[in-house]
């Protein structure tokens, strides 16, 4: 058996030790903004505060992030242009709000698309949600995972929704983004596209009569406040995609980025658990704060869906009918399992 001499063994453990501290060197002091619209309790700005903790605890407290909530940075467009230009380091948008930068992202806002979160999670997590993301740094930003929003609903001041005539004729809010303009109209209502940051003050005044929002989004913004009827309709499932700054990113060295991608990772899970957990919660909330929560019969469901057919056609050669095909034989893998 060959014996290493103690000069050999003792160049070898100061070479180790020197890697070792060369790599703990690699990790320079950043502080990151991340921004977004919902409120810091909402499922969202505890994620980033969770995202906050962890990327502090891997970097041994030489990175931290700031958490800006409630649009105190902007709204979503306003955000994902500063990202593009660096003065924002990270943010969390629904897909709709990316499909200007990339097309393919709207096909998350096709109506009734899911009906739970296992498929949901199928297709971000896989493939599709994968190949969307690998998209993003030719537009000066870089897509870390997806987050949990939830299924929209609608609320408004009017009547209960229980079927689809009942949206004929309300000025609802949405998102700025074609398929919720187009699902809308559709559907006999009058969509008035506004940012998130806005509504709350148009519900107040009654420049809109209504919104479709996650539960736990009405819980946080305290929409219970200027909104009576709140409808289980689930038309559209939000995820939320995670993205960075590509311009910081670039000035990041390999280690950081790690540090990043594995925060981000963990803060998603945590995310998502807590996002679920509380859409439970929420209607129960909103219930105790005096709205008319209502579920929506199967059937009717079904009818919207039926009518929205010219909608979703319309939109699967728009986003692309190969990667809606995609989508919808992921779906069907985890329908056929159950």
């Amino acid at each position: 058996m060959k014996i290493i001499p103690k000069a050999l063994t003792a160049l070898l453990c100061s070479a180790l030790m020197f890697s070792a501290a060369s790599h703990a060197e690699e990790v320079g002091r950043h502080s990151f903004k991340i921004a977004f619209v919902q409120a810091k309790n909402h499922p969202h700005g505890l994620g980033a505060q969770k995202f906050a903790e962890l990327i502090k605890e891997k970097s041994d407290g030489k990175m931290k992030v700031m958490v800006f909530a409630s649009g105190t940075l902007g709204g979503d467009t306003q955000v994902i242009s500063s990202l593009q230009g660096g003065t924002v380091d990270m943010t969390l948008v629904t897909p709709g709000l990316l499909t200007g930068i990339e097309k393919g992202f709207g096909l998350y806002g096709m109506p009734f698309l899911f009906q739970n979160a296992k498929e949901v999670d199928a297709v971000l997590d896989g493939e599709v949600g994968q190949k969307l993301l690998e998209r993003l740094p030719p537009h000066g930003l870089i897509g870390l995972g997806y987050w949990d929003h939830g299924f929209r609903h609608v609320s408004n001041n009017a009547r209960p929704i229980t079927k689809l005539e009942d949206l004929k004729g309300l000025k609802i809010r949405v998102q700025q983004i074609p398929t919720a303009i187009e699902t809308f109209k559709a559907l006999g209502a009058n969509p008035v596209p506004m940012s998130f940051t806005e509504l709350y003050t148009a519900l107040e005044t009654g420049t809109v009569d209504g919104q479709e929002n996650p539960l736990a989004a009405v819980e946080t913004s305290k929409f219970y406040e200027v909104q009576k009827y709140e409808s289980l309709t689930g038309h559209f499932y939000d995820p939320l995609v995670a993205i960075f700054s590509k311009k910081v990113w670039d000035g990041l060295n390999e280690t950081e980025r790690d540090i990043v991608r594995k925060a981000s990772l963990e803060a998603q899970a945590y995310e998502r658990k807590v996002s679920r957990e509380m859409d439970v919660t929420s209607r129960k909330a909103l219930t105790d704060a005096g709205m008319q929560v209502n579920e929506v019969a199967p059937e009717e469901i079904e009818r919207m869906r039926e009518h929205l057919k010219p909608v979703t056609e319309r939109f699967t050669q728009e986003y692309g009918a190969e990667l809606v095909g995609e989508v919808m034989a992921e779906i069907k893998k985890v329908r056929d399992a159950q």
